[in-house]
């Protein structure tokens, strides 16, 4: 029996996929918002099994060969068709839920419409999570001047401070009017769709697992497609106009935002709209010098080293692997601030007969493992690690998160981050290597503190810092 293998989506996008497939007879026990198993063997149909996956990483998997079905958004599978058209990947249904718009978008208070009508000789600035597709707008729009910022998220924030146009995910135009946005182009729809393998589909029989999908279409009833809630969207309020020698804060959304709140607290720094209840993407502040923005983590070291921002708030983890990529980055760590520790290490699953990474290393040199696959969102972390462990044949796989999912059957490695491992220990893996500790820490743009205006307000940022790292 040749086995089917179907990546599901984390997040979002679970509860309305788990619905679809247990309307189709295709339930899995253990696909819900609280599982903590990413691995699921259906007991409907023997020989399919499915794990589940960051959506952004699924197209991508399909397309490499390494799953034979998914089901993402559609933008994702469009984001890696507009830069790889000949991927071996294609959407063989459309599922009818999550749907929404990619637009072009810019500041409601912006004038940029107009002066892209007139054509403009302006260097627009483009920040997305959708870099392939911001390329073809811009290209379209015959842009003729531009750059484009890839970010891990949040990209509604940078308009009109640190970017003209944001490229984004929208339910429609009145959802991107509610984040102070207006349209400049529509690029594509999206929903949520299942994919699949090309080469798969030539040379597998999947009839029965087709038929089930195809069996949505006729139903009367489809749970799946129900009304949907509005999606919490942080308040993406516009911040007064800063001026001349005003200092940029960066800070963190996420999973971060809760600590990163609790640490500002003991600066002494009053913020609002910094708070669970109350989260903007400009909080103020009782510094009238002050600007803030939240963000993030991922995207801080970049942000700073364009000059967007003097300081930011992110894990040194984050730093080192922008440095990595940018040995001469001016962005530098200014304080350790002590929260948010982790551990990144180097993992291999239990069946592998290696207990450090020399005894890996042994491995791919005598062929047994060639090349030795590494999954990691830390790419540049990676890269270097491996380089300076002298592996030689390896190839690093960059993912969007749900790292541990990946092996053994789709890598071989990950770098990662843990606290306890006790996660790495329930998916059966385990730890051959510490990379580094990380924790959080304040990094700034060595140039702003040469700038006269701004060095005595970032030293006195930093001091505040530095005084509530050893309050209690």
């Amino acid at each position: 029996m040749v086995e089917t293998r179907l990546a599901l989506p984390k997040g979002q996008m679970l509860n309305r996929t788990s619905l679809f497939l247990t309307s189709i007879g295709l339930g899995f026990d253990n696909y819900n918002s609280g599982t903590r198993i990413y691995r699921m063997r259906s007991q409907a149909m023997p020989g399919l099994t499915a794990k589940m996956l960051n959506e952004r990483d699924i197209p991508v998997q399909v397309a490499v060969g390494n799953y034979d079905f998914g089901i993402c958004n559609s933008d994702w599978l469009q984001e890696l068709l507009t830069r790889y058209p000949a991927s071996r990947v294609l959407k063989i249904a459309d599922l009818g839920y999550d749907i929404s718009d990619i637009y072009m978008a810019c500041a409601t208070s912006s004038d940029i419409s107009a002066r892209v009508k007139t054509g403009s000789t302006a260097a627009w600035r483009i920040v997305t999570e959708y870099p392939a597709l911001a390329e073809a707008a811009a290209y379209k729009m015959r842009l003729k001047r531009y750059r484009i910022f890839p970010c891990w998220g949040s990209t509604e924030a940078y308009p009109p401070e640190n970017a003209d146009f944001s490229v984004l995910r929208v339910r429609n135009e009145d959802a991107l009017r509610s984040l102070n946005l207006k349209p400049v182009r529509r690029i594509c729809g999206s929903n949520a769709c299942i994919i699949a393998n090309s080469n798969s589909l030539q040379s597998n029989d999947f009839s029965n697992l087709l038929e089930r999908f195809a069996s949505s279409a006729s139903m009367k009833n489809k749970p799946w497609q129900a009304q949907e809630k509005a999606v919490f969207a942080v308040n993406n309020n516009l911040a007064r106009s800063s001026r001349a020698g005003d200092i940029w804060l960066a800070l963190a959304d996420g999973h971060q935002q809760a600590h990163t709140e609790a640490f500002m607290q003991k600066t002494g720094i009053k913020l609002e709209g910094y708070s669970k209840n109350d989260l903007r993407r400009r909080p103020s502040s009782d510094i009238d010098w002050l600007s803030i923005k939240v963000i993030r983590p991922q995207d801080m070291p970049q942000q700073v080293a364009n000059g967007n921002f003097d300081l930011a708030i992110t894990g040194r983890d984050w730093l080192l692997d922008h440095l990595y990529q940018f040995p001469s980055s001016p962005v530098a760590e200014m304080v350790n601030l002590g929260f948010g520790w982790v551990r990144i290490v180097a993992v291999v699953s239990e069946s592998v007969p290696a207990d450090s990474i020399g005894s890996l290393r042994n491995l791919v040199a005598a062929g047994k493992i060639v090349p030795l696959r590494v999954a990691t969102e830390y790419i540049n972390i990676a890269d270097k690690y491996l380089r300076d462990k002298h592996i030689a044949r390896y190839r690093v796989i960059p993912t969007w998160g749900a790292t541990e999912v990946y092996l053994p059957e789709d890598a071989e490695m990950l770098i990662e981050n843990t606290e306890t491992g006790q996660t790495l220990a329930r998916h059966k893996l385990k730890i051959i290597d510490t990379l580094f500790e990380s924790t959080a820490c304040l990094i700034g743009n060595r140039r702003s503190l040469e700038e006269r205006g701004k060095k005595d307000k970032i030293n006195k940022l930093i001091s505040l810092f530095r005084e509530a790292v050893n309050k209690k």
